[in-house]
């Protein structure tokens, strides 16, 4: 469907409405609703992750930490690791990987989604410091049904309170 103009001789004074003028105008009325909706929907964000983990010193790698299950087809945009305050005995690299599987959640069909991980070196990093991966731009599309999981692939060492995951994408 598109905007289809109504031109003066089907407006002027003294001509009958028709039924055809009316037609036009509904017609216009659901094309201007079916672009303002897909409008709004391809600039919704897909948020996949946003949490913080806390007392994550006990260990040393979380493979599986979360997983996400696509209800439908989007394009990953963001991969991003957050610090809060950097400590002054804390030493190491925090780093995480998102991986997609489009058949199942067994670990073995699971591949990361990014050619270059996010991470934070504590030996240079500062309070509130931040880190984006690069997505794989054929990776980054992700279908409804596939599943994505997080991994932190590398702690630094203790104490490390809490950090920050941020994965989103848009429809």
């Amino acid at each position: 469907m598109a905007f289809t103009p109504i031109n003066n001789a089907e407006i002027a004074v003294g001509n009958a409405v028709k039924k055809e003028l009316f037609e036009k105008v509904k017609d216009n009325f659901d094309d201007h609703e079916s672009r303002i909706s897909a409008l709004s929907l391809g600039a919704a964000p897909v948020v996949v992750f946003h949490f913080d983990v806390v007392n994550a010193s006990s260990a040393s790698t979380l493979t599986g930490l979360c997983h996400y299950e696509a209800i439908a087809a989007f394009t990953l945009t963001t991969v991003k690791v957050q610090i809060f305050e950097t400590g002054s005995i804390v030493s190491g690299i925090l780093e995480i990987d998102v991986k997609k599987s489009t058949t199942d959640l067994d670990d073995a069909n699971f591949s990361s989604v990014l050619t270059t991980l996010p991470s934070i070196d504590f030996s240079t990093a500062v309070d509130y410091d931040s880190d984006l991966g690069v997505l794989d731009g054929v990776a980054q599309s992700v279908g409804a049904g596939d599943y994505l999981r997080l991994d932190v692939t590398s702690l630094p060492s203790l104490p490390l309170g809490k950090f920050r995951v941020l994965v989103y994408g848009t429809l």
